[in-house]
Parts: C-alpha cells; structure tokens; sequence
C-alpha cells in the first residue's frame, strides 16, 4: 500500500484506482479441506488539479522519494535498494519477461535534478540521454562489449511482464547487488531448511491450522534470525562493486540480453537506478488518451 501510495503522487492529478490483491494457499497436508480465496483491496483516488510547477527542478532525491540518490556511499541505502527491487530482478533473472534487452541511459542520471513529482523522470524529456542515444544510433554497437564502451553510456537492463505493456529494469549496479543478495538469502534458505527436522510424511494425520502456523511462523523467524547475522550489507556492497567487471551473460546466467534497443510507442520513465515503460498502445492509458 506504501508502493501503491508513491505511484499515486506520479499520476499528475489523474483519477485512478488503487488495487491491492492478496491471495492465500491452503497446506499441502489440508489442501482437500481448505479453500483458496483472494482478498482485493480498491481505493478509487479522484483527479485534482495539476500542479503548476510540476517540472520545476528540486534537490536530488526529495524526501519521501526513496534511498537511491545515496547508494553509491551508504551501505544502508544500498541494502534497502536492493531489497526493495527484489521481485523486479526476479522476474529478470528467472525469465519470466520477454523482450529482454539491454536500454541505454545517461552515465550522469545519478547526479541530475529531479522534477518535484519524485525521482522517476520521463526518458523524453532527458536531454542527456537522448543526446548518448542519438550518438549510438548514428553509430549502432554491434555488441554489448562495443555500447559499454561508448561514453556517457549507463546499460540498464529490461524486459516486458508477459500480457502487459509494462516493461521494468534496473540499472547493472543494482542488478549485480540483488543478484549477490538473492545468492546470500537462497543460501541461508538452504541452511535453514537441511537444519530444520523434517516432518514426517504421513498422509493419515491432518496438521490443525494453529499448529501449522506456529511451525511456519517459527521457520521463517529461525530463517531471519539466522540471515541477520549475515553481512548483508556487506554482499550488496560487493555486488555493487563487481558490476562492471561482468557482461550481461554472467549476470544473467548465461542468458544473452539483444542490444538492439530502439522500440517505437514506448513511453520511458527511470530513476536513477531503476527502469520502467509503458508502451503506448496499453489500455492503462486509456483514460488518459480519452
């Protein structure tokens, strides 16, 4: 709700609707028993007038619009970054996008000023990048090695959530430091569960629920209290800094981002560590075009 809450302050005055879903999953041992049922949460949030000074530049990274102005220095920011585009690097990593590609933005976005509606800016209205963009397709690098290369040249990587028009990214930074946190919190995971006792497999006795949820809540805060004492921080700072010592294939696991970037429709937003479109034809934007 927090999240859906920051997103609302981006729509310039336009009414939209905010859904929260949540779903809940019955134990294997109960599953003939339970039922599965979905909660959705709907805030209709009305249209106000736009703001007149909404280009207006501001200090970088305004309060409230998140840690990644800082991640370059403190640890701390860099942890609670990472953490936070955990799901989005999922998706990248474990394939479950399409168009994967590598998107070339401004080297200098993380020092820039920001328009007041927050740190995401739209790519359009980026002179720096659309000047390191215009370069490279006057003269298109062939590989990944060559647009590294280029001057000025940051590569984020991005793909599309399958039956959408959204495309999400994040820069190789931060891809390289979630990369490294995931490695650290599937580890523990592991440790985790070969340290647990196994339950026994018996078909013929049902877990009442209180007690499942006793034994789950008891594994998950043996599973925190264990990868609190990992340094956490230390690991994203590391990812951090390995970055740019790997191509895209290594971080990717051997999967191969297409360089051909240029994509026609498509309406761009980044902050300085994070990537996010729209393409236009998506009936999101429906209301807004009407």
């Amino acid at each position: 709700m927090e999240q859906l809450r920051g997103g609302s302050a981006l729509m310039h005055g336009q009414p939209h609707m905010q859904v929260l879903c949540g779903t809940s999953l019955p134990a294997l041992q109960s599953w003939e028993d339970d039922r599965l049922f979905m909660t959705v949460d709907v805030m209709y949030v009305p249209g106000g007038s736009t703001r007149s000074d909404r280009t207006a530049p501001v200090p970088l990274d305004p309060a409230g619009s998140g840690s990644e102005a800082h991640i370059a220095k403190d640890d701390d920011a860099l942890l609670l970054t990472a953490q936070s585009q955990m799901l989005v690097y999922r998706a990248l990593v474990h394939g479950v996008v399409e168009d994967l590609r590598i998107v070339p933005l401004s080297s200098s976005r993380g020092t820039r000023q920001r328009s007041s509606t927050g740190s995401l800016s739209c790519i359009e209205e980026d002179k720096e990048t659309q000047f390191v963009r215009q370069r490279l397709i006057e003269d298109p690098p062939a590989t990944e090695q060559q647009l590294r290369g280029r001057r000025g040249v940051a590569d984020f990587i991005a793909g599309r959530i399958p039956g959408t028009g959204t495309h999400v990214g994040m820069s190789r930074r931060l891809f390289s430091a979630c990369r490294w946190l995931d490695e650290l919190q599937v580890k523990v995971a592991r440790e985790e569960e070969t340290r647990r006792d196994p339950q026994p497999d018996r078909p013929d006795v049902s877990w009442e629920d209180a007690a499942l949820e006793a034994e789950t809540h008891a594994a998950r805060m043996s599973y925190h209290d264990r990868l609190r004492y990992r340094n956490l921080r230390g690991t994203v700072r590391e990812g951090f800094e390995q970055a740019e010592r790997l191509p895209w294939g290594a971080l990717l696991g051997d999967r191969e981002p297409a360089v051909n970037w240029p994509r026609e429709g498509l309406l761009e937003g980044a902050t300085a560590e994070t990537y996010i479109a729209v393409q236009a034809s998506d009936p999101v934007l429906r209301s807004i075009r009407d």
